[in-house]
């Protein structure tokens, strides 16, 4: 009888503990845009223009303080302002190429960024494809074509929508180097030029990220997601092609 009194003190220290976690640790995270598996999508009233945030961690905010109020799509929609309903379809670490580790197409975050059937549509990809064991993958050439090949499906959409191509950040060493794999010269020599040559082929805006972050490293929490400041300076950018068009 004693032994059993033990053991159920010890399931019950266990379930306290991790209801303590749950409670304190969750909240945490999803407040420093650490929690990505969360995406909470607006609905769309009558008459709002939809905008859909397409792409990868740094779309969706990740270590962002704040996060639920200072990831960029949330900034760009109080920019934007009520006649709009702009929607945060970003995935940690995902690829624009088909043969990467992570393919953004797999996610059913794409086929509900698909279903939104927005007016507006801005993608970026292309950080997590610059990674050796992505890149290897047919670089460029492979790059390019599975990009425009995401392109194409939100331009066949029936809301017939206008898209504007990111060409992604710079990454930069972050204590003594650029973490998660991520290689700053792909992104620089190779990425950066396949995008915007796919936007000139395509006639698409192109949103060039790299030029407005360049030599800003102050601006990202660990060299390649933008801090807050960083991401209401992205949101700025793309509100203000957004709004001039």
């Amino acid at each position: 009888m004693e032994k059993n009194k033990k053991i159920k003190a010890v399931i019950c220290g266990v379930l306290a503990f991790c209801i303590i976690v749950v409670v304190v640790a969750v909240p945490s995270l999803y407040c420093t845009g650490s929690l990505v598996t969360a995406h909470p999508l607006n609905k769309a009233r009558e008459g709002q223009i939809r905008v859909a945030c397409v792409g990868d961690s740094i779309t969706y905010g990740n270590g962002v303080r704040n996060w639920p109020n200072n990831n960029y799509p949330t900034v760009l929609g109080g920019l934007l302002g009520d006649g709009y309903c702009v929607n945060n379809y970003g995935w940690s670490g995902r690829t624009a190429m088909y043969d990467g580790d992570h393919p953004y197409v797999d996610e059913k975050l794409y086929q509900k960024s698909l279903d939104f059937n927005p007016d507006i549509v801005v993608i970026m990809l292309g950080s997590n494809d610059s990674k050796p064991y992505n890149w290897e993958n047919g670089g460029s050439a492979a790059y390019s074509s599975d990009l425009e090949k995401l392109i194409d499906s939100y331009l066949a959409l029936p809301s017939n929508p206008a898209v504007y191509v990111i060409a992604p950040p710079p990454a930069f060493e972050h204590k003594g180097k650029v973490p998660y794999d991520i290689q700053a010269a792909t992104i620089a020599d190779e990425i950066c030029p396949a995008v915007k040559a796919l936007a000139a082929k395509k006639d698409l805006t192109c949103i060039d990220m790299f030029k407005v972050f360049e030599n800003r490293p102050e601006l990202f929490s660990d060299g390649v997601h933008p801090n807050a400041a960083g991401a209401r300076l992205f949101a700025e950018t793309v509100y203000g092609v957004i709004s001039s068009n």
